[in-house]
């Protein structure tokens, strides 16, 4: 009888902790993620902000332009170089 009793004692002990495991494992929460994602070429101005020197580059290049007309001369201005060409 005695074997019986600690056989009964083990089952329920096992018992006990497959429901503590299964529990922890259910109430846990997962690791895994789903990403979609794609890879995207481009740009995107958002905003642009003025300097002071672009301010006076600007009005410099502002006043050339009327000397020039003033002048009758022609000028191709390229704003990027910064460099005056005469045609």
């Amino acid at each position: 009888m005695k074997s019986y009793h600690t056989k009964v004692i083990i089952k329920i002990m096992l018992i006990w902790y497959l429901l503590l495991v299964s529990a922890g494992f259910l109430s846990t929460s997962t690791v895994a993620y789903y990403s979609d994602q794609k890879q995207a070429h481009g740009s995107l101005t958002i905003g642009t902000w003025k300097s002071e020197e672009s301010e006076q580059q600007k009005e410099e290049t502002e006043k050339e332009i009327e000397r020039a007309k003033e002048n009758g001369e022609e000028q191709e201005i390229q704003s990027e170089s910064g460099e005056h060409t005469n045609e």
